[in-house]
């Protein structure tokens, strides 16, 4: 694998030129993907370009998003090709790469370590090689167990190949993928609270991302007495937005509520599914009440957290853009939270991400409805839009009937996604993203 070593120490090292090796990368892997996809040998049925295509970003995204049923529009040999880039996209192909190097070197070039920084949103002082490594032996060690529990649950219904069953939906899970080899994704098993279970834990360790998991685990060693802030907020933020999605999805639902227990239990399934950003459904997403899809919407813009395999505006993001409104409402010249203060240049990021997130889906539904807007309603548009653009996945059954200039709006929004929505505007502007500029200070009125 020297080649990628020598083509990466060729790149240029400059801000912009990072964001642009970048996108080509995700760019060359779904080609890849699209023209795997396109032999015979791995097809079922007959697609058209545009719906393998599709397939090909929504995988490499690891989005789930699906123009036609997965199961039966591929082989087993193309199921096996899009586990392979669900399992890339996921960890990263940054963080496949690094690994490759740190086995023929013992250190990252600069743009390795730059490139992996961006990709996984990382802080500058975090150590790399521990991160790299963690990434690996986190993965394995998650999908293999949960590939385990999966496999015998499936076995003990009759599932057929239960084993490559259990593997498939246990690595979709963990990289939020929200693939199944099923036609109604989980809504078959939604009584089995094994698969269930499973399923939301997975969902959540890939959500959490590997920096959380990292100092769990030097916690747990006590290599560390305590770990960082930013775990600490990803993990109270993920806990805390997943339980109140679930209690106000229950409470906007009659069934749900009329099914007490249980209807609970199906809403917090899907809470968990649209804030992970794993797209998994047990219940037919078409069915629930508006008040239900609106907050569905709200948990999938919200999205994951980051350096983990979901997508959205981020946890940390939405929780410092909180820790300015409270700092505000407080009077307080800095911001702070856990009484420690939040660098201006987060701040600046977290407030950025947002603005720029609800420009692109605001340019995404009006794009969607221009094209589809006669044949479908507006909550099923934007909740489309904004599934892919966070890299959801969960639909409300109109993604195979949009029409082919719709289904690359959805594409390209998927494609946004992956990348983030910051990193793709970086690539729009022609200086550093961060670049300090002497300026006329100015009061003005808020």
């Amino acid at each position: 694998m020297g080649f990628i070593r020598n083509w990466i120490a060729k790149r240029k090292t400059d801000e912009r030129s990072t964001v642009f090796l970048l996108i080509k990368g995700y760019f060359v892997l779904i080609l890849i993907c699209f023209l795997l996809l396109l032999i015979p040998f791995c097809q079922n049925g007959q697609l058209s370009i545009v719906d393998h295509l599709f397939f090909a970003v929504s995988v490499v995204s690891t989005t789930g998003l699906v123009p036609a049923d997965f199961a039966s529009s591929y082989s087993l040999l193309g199921q096996v090709v899009c586990l392979f880039f669900i399992q890339l996209g996921g960890i990263g192909y940054m963080a496949l790469s690094s690994f490759i190097i740190l086995k023929e070197r013992k250190r990252l070039p600069s743009i390795s370590a730059r490139l992996l920084r961006l990709e996984f949103n990382l802080p500058e002082r975090y150590p790399l090689i521990s991160f790299i490594y963690s990434v690996f032996v986190f993965t394995i060690l998650i999908e293999t167990v949960g590939a385990v529990i999966l496999s015998n649950e499936f076995r003990s219904l009759g599932v057929d190949d239960y084993i490559w069953q259990g593997v498939f939906h246990s690595i979709s899970a963990f990289c939020t993928a929200g693939f199944s080899l099923h036609s109604d994704s989980m809504v078959s098993f939604n009584g089995n609270q094994v698969i269930n279970t499973t399923i939301m834990i997975l969902s959540l360790f890939g959500s959490i991302g590997f920096i959380v998991l990292l100092d769990l685990w030097l916690k747990l060693i006590r290599k560390r007495k305590t770990i960082t802030l930013t775990s600490k907020i990803i993990l109270i933020s993920t806990f805390a937005i997943w339980m109140i999605g679930a209690v106000f999805i229950f409470f906007s639902d009659r069934d749900f509520i009329a099914m007490r227990g249980e209807g609970f239990m199906l809403a917090a399934f899907q809470s968990i599914s649209a804030h992970t950003t794993a797209g998994f459904n047990n219940y037919d997403i078409g069915a629930i009440s508006y008040g239900g899809v609106l907050i569905m919407i709200v948990l999938m813009i919200i999205g994951a957290s980051p350096a983990g395999t979901g997508g959205g505006v981020k946890t940390t993001s939405i929780f410092a853009l909180f820790a300015v409104l409270y700092s505000v409402l407080r009077r307080r010249a800095h911001i702070t939270f856990f009484k420690s203060e939040i660098q201006a240049t987060n701040v600046y990021l977290a407030i950025s991400s947002g603005i720029f997130y609800f420009l692109i889906l605001f340019m995404g539904v009006w794009a969607l409805l221009l094209v589809d807007g006669h044949t479908f309603a507006f909550e099923d548009l934007i909740f489309e839009a904004s599934s892919a653009l966070s890299t959801v996945g969960i639909s409300r059954g109109i993604t195979g009937d949009l029409s082919d200039a719709s289904k690359l709006i959805i594409s390209f929004l998927m494609f946004i996604g992956r990348l983030g929505v910051l990193t793709f505007g970086f690539a729009l502007i022609s200086r550093a993203p961060l670049l300090r500029e002497k300026s006329k200070v100015e009061d003005i009125a808020i």
